[in-house]
């Protein structure tokens, strides 16, 4: 004891010396498991001081358990530890776990390809049907001169234009229930057709032996009254008009077409639904026609021409019943006719049959 009182610092160094030595032991294979120890060169006392050299202090012993606790955690553990007055959550240690499987960017999601549609034809569209408008009146190409009206003669100032266009009208076959809703106004002519068929069963007539076209309005049929007090009463769908016969040799051809054209737009204003079916005057005989100077089928034929020009094809349409009632030279046939003017009873059912295929 003497020896060691007088000897402290040695004392002080044989301890320290055996503490280290103790350490160096106890840590060769924890914190200084990364040095290199040679038995042979060097006690093991040496271990500390080479790991002083590489900044391991002894220290550290005291804080292994956080160093360790630390280089478990997962990569930014250190992070977690440093965050102060939290409790640290417990990770799983490195190496115990399998690791997790690198996650892969999610594949595409791949839409179900479309398969392409068929390229539609475009369904073609329906052409209109063009409009139909009225077709304008005709003007005359000469006028009636001095001599053709002092000697009679129906002068033909219009030419054939007026028939032709009027022709042209596409008409359609009709059976006789048609002229449920038709009205009939004429002369001797109709007289005949009312007589002698069954269309005064279905049509309303307004006939009368000389009519002509000066009397249609204001005349006064037997029990009946006038053409305008039978429009007042009833609606018609269709008016037929048949006269001409009778003004041959009074006035022009001029006078007799602008007096029609007032009846007809009379006729229109009084019924605005109806058509107007306008008939061409119905000829004579050529035995008539070549001794007669004003009933002659050039006279008929010159107002008939005139009043053809009124048909627009639209609502006013001309029908000529010659073409069934005349033979091949255009004159009345003779054998259809007592007097070579009116028709037997029997061949008015000619003129009704040519009306039914004539429907508008």
């Amino acid at each position: 004891m003497k020896y060691i009182k007088k000897c402290p610092l040695f004392l002080l160094i044989l301890s320290s010396g055996l503490l280290f030595t103790i350490i160096a032991i106890r840590e060769k294979d924890g914190i200084y498991s990364e040095q290199e120890y040679d038995p042979v060169k060097a006690p093991i006392l040496s271990v500390m001081f080479t790991a002083m050299n590489d900044g391991i202090y002894p220290w550290e012993l005291l804080d292994t358990g956080s160093k360790e606790d630390i280089s478990m955690m997962p990569e930014g553990g250190e992070e977690l530890a440093e965050l102060s007055g939290e409790s640290k959550p417990d990770l799983p240690v490195a190496g115990l776990l399998p690791l997790p499987e690198t996650s892969k960017a999610p594949e595409p999601t791949k839409e179900p390809q479309k398969t392409p549609e068929p390229t539609k034809t475009p369904e073609p569209t329906a052409t209109p049907e063009p409009e139909v408008l009225p077709l304008e009146r005709l003007e005359p190409l000469r006028e009636t001169t001095y001599d053709e009206y002092i000697n009679h003669v129906s002068a033909d100032i219009y030419g054939d234009a007026g028939v032709i266009r009027a022709a042209q009208y596409e008409f359609i076959t009709v059976d006789e229930s048609y002229f449920d809703d038709a009205l009939f106004i004429g002369d001797s002519r109709v007289v005949g057709l009312h007589e002698y068929t069954d269309l005064s069963e279905h049509a309303d007539f307004y006939c009368e032996t000389a009519l002509t076209i000066h009397k249609v309005l204001g005349q006064e049929f037997k029990g009946k009254g006038t053409v305008e007090e039978a429009l007042a009463q009833k609606d018609y769908g269709k008016i037929y008009i048949m006269v001409g016969i009778n003004e041959l040799g009074t006035g022009t051809t001029e006078d007799f077409i602008k007096k029609y054209a007032e009846v007809v737009d009379r006729l229109c204003e009084l019924e605005p639904d109806a058509k107007i079916f306008i008939q061409g005057t119905m000829k004579v005989t050529e035995e008539k026609s070549s001794n007669d100077a004003i009933f002659n089928n050039a006279n008929i034929d010159a107002r008939n021409n005139a009043i053809a020009t009124l048909a627009d094809n639209y609502r006013i349409f001309y029908v000529d019943v010659n073409e069934v009632v005349c033979d091949e030279n255009g004159n009345l046939n003779a054998d259809y006719t007592y007097d070579q003017i009116h028709l037997l009873g029997m061949y008015n059912e000619l003129c009704k049959q040519y009306l039914m295929e004539h429907g508008a």
